[in-house]
């Protein structure tokens, strides 16, 4: 018998007021996700060089849960699409992102993300999917304001 999961899918859309190059290597590169993603406690890249193959590992909180996770990179075409998966950890899930240039100084950035929780997240039964979408919103919605300060000339 298998242990039960959650079956989740997230989407979160955002556009941010910088070149598609600069948008993509702040998002493509996992170590950034701990300064815009609370609860990330560090991310390190253990092998590759941030394209395919590319390995990170992260030490996070998740809704009151401490985990390792292992990431990495399954697809990438630059600034254009990059896809993650989890290799190891409690939660398992794949992620692509996409990055749109709208104007030369103006890019969306969309992410999808299915999830399979199973226990610890479990216990959180049918709210699990509206927290972890909220959750994910509230974080994205702080990556422009970074990407844009960051980047400023």
């Amino acid at each position: 018998m298998s242990a039960p999961s959650v079956e989740i899918r997230i989407a979160v859309e955002i556009v941010v007021d910088r070149p598609v190059a600069q948008v993509f290597a702040y998002l493509s590169d996992v170590r950034n996700d701990q300064q815009w993603w609370r609860g990330i406690h560090s991310a390190h890249r253990i092998a590759g060089d941030g394209g395919v193959g590319t390995l990170y590992e992260l030490d996070a909180t998740l809704l009151r849960v401490r985990h390792q996770t292992r990431i990495e990179v399954t697809a990438q075409e630059p600034q254009r699409s990059q896809s993650i998966a989890v290799r190891s950890g409690p939660l398992p899930y794949t992620a692509h992102y996409e990055w749109t240039e709208l104007a030369p100084a103006r890019t969306r950035f969309r992410l999808v993300a299915e999830i399979a929780a199973g226990r610890p997240w479990t216990w959180f039964g049918p709210l699990l999917n509206p927290l972890l979408s909220l959750l994910a919103r509230r974080y994205f919605r702080r990556v422009p304001a970074i990407i844009e300060a960051a980047t400023a000339a």
